[in-house]
């Protein structure tokens, strides 16, 4: 359901081999997300991990359809909402799986007369489960698979309750259904689990390591992580942790690009939570990490090179601007309001700058007052020399 691979090269990576993707883009996605409602959506699949099972007794049975009919709806929601995130957003659409995974045992309900006819096909036409599949002008069309009958369920509505059964195979298909229930319904909980671990943890996490508004060093890094899971660790809930979650296997493939081939990493993620964790390292690694822009907010990805507080989106109402274009200059202004050091070095600087375009003072003599402003300016904010000294010598 949540299975695809990725196939890494230097700062670029391929999903399933195909879709390309620049390290951090993903992560970047996810970040900008309030991800609202996701925690209520783990709770109703904690209750499903409850309640849907096949029922036990007669008094269970009542609501046994109900909460089947309802199951099947919530997580085919549920498959619709992650179906709109990256990557999963270039994936053909299916259903949660919920319906397939009862009809395989529809033995144990009742099948009236309005259940719909199951179209059947030869299975010995075809070598693979690919080439069962078509293409028509909609693209790739998956067929259900087949099941042990010639009906598809309309209802549930269960036949005789668990603890009536006396037949050994029906009891068996009874304990399946519930395995294969039980092991759905973890699939969903571990992902809701893996979004809720974006904003509870990789966002802190991440602006921890900007704290010091530059890349660090791997030493730093490992400081910093340290630090921040001796903390998480002591957190009960599993998405209050920076781990991974699911299984990930790694094999080294060559990937065929249009005009030559790639050695490549290639990772298979069992789940997007698995996935994510190797993108936040990876990009600490290679230095492409998400950071939220300090003028507009928003998330984006910095590149290895060069480090900014800021993006280079448009700003709304000046498309000529960008964020960086703006960003730094609302920096330098706030800097001259709040810090009496800065304000008095600007105001040093452009009474010498006037004197300099006065013919006052030559480029020479200007140049040489400016390199000992710089001096002074870091002095004062070590505290190396008094204010009121620093004051006198920006004057003179």
């Amino acid at each position: 359901m949540t299975e695809f691979d990725a196939f890494y090269f230097e700062e670029k990576f391929y999903i399933n081999g195909t879709k390309e993707y620049t390290l951090g883009s993903i992560l970047e996605k996810y970040l900008q997300k309030s991800f609202k409602g996701v925690k209520d959506k783990l709770g109703c699949c904690k209750e499903y991990l409850r309640l849907l099972h096949y029922p036990e007794t007669r008094t269970q049975m009542a609501d046994c359809e109900y909460i089947f009919t309802e199951a099947v709806s919530f997580f085919d929601r549920a498959e619709e909402y992650i179906h709109a995130l990256p990557p999963y957003n270039s994936f053909p659409l299916r259903d949660s799986g919920l319906y397939d995974i009862i009809n395989r045992h529809s033995v144990l309900f009742e099948i009236d007369d309005n259940e719909i006819e199951h179209e059947w096909f030869d299975y010995d036409k075809f070598d693979s489960y690919d080439d069962y599949n078509e293409d028509d002008d909609r693209g790739t069309v998956y067929h259900e698979p087949m099941y042990e009958h010639d009906r598809m369920l309309t209802s549930f509505s269960p036949g005789d309750p668990l603890d009536e059964m006396d037949d050994p195979d029906m009891i068996d298909e009874v304990l399946k259904l519930n395995a294969e229930l039980k092991d759905f319904i973890y699939h969903y909980i571990t992902l809701f689990e893996d979004l809720l671990r974006v904003k509870r943890v990789y966002e802190p996490f991440l602006e921890k390591i900007h704290s010091r508004e530059e890349f660090l060093t791997n030493e730093e890094i490992a400081e910093m992580l340290d630090e921040f899971n001796s903390e998480a660790n002591k957190k009960l809930n599993p998405y209050d942790k920076l781990i991974p979650s699911g299984t990930m296997t790694l094999s080294y493939k060559v990937l065929k690009r249009k005009k030559t081939s790639v050695l490549c990493e290639n990772y298979h993620f069992s789940t997007i939570g698995g996935f994510l964790y190797i993108e936040l390292f990876k990009g600490l690694q290679h230095r492409y990490l998400p950071r939220k822009c300090d003028y507009c907010g928003r998330y984006f990805v910095l590149e290895r090179g060069f480090y900014s507080n800021y993006c280079k989106r448009p700003v709304k109402g000046q498309p000529d601007k960008t964020c960086r274009d703006l960003g730094h200059r609302k920096k330098f202004n706030d800097k001259l309001k709040t810090d009496p050091i800065w304000n008095v070095y600007h105001k040093g600087y452009k009474a010498h700058y006037a004197r300099y375009l006065k013919k006052k003072m030559t480029q020479a003599e200007f140049q040489k007052w400016a390199d000992y402003a710089i001096v002074l300016r870091n002095k004062a904010l070590e505290g190396e020399i008094e204010y009121d000294e620093y004051v006198r010598e920006m004057k003179k």
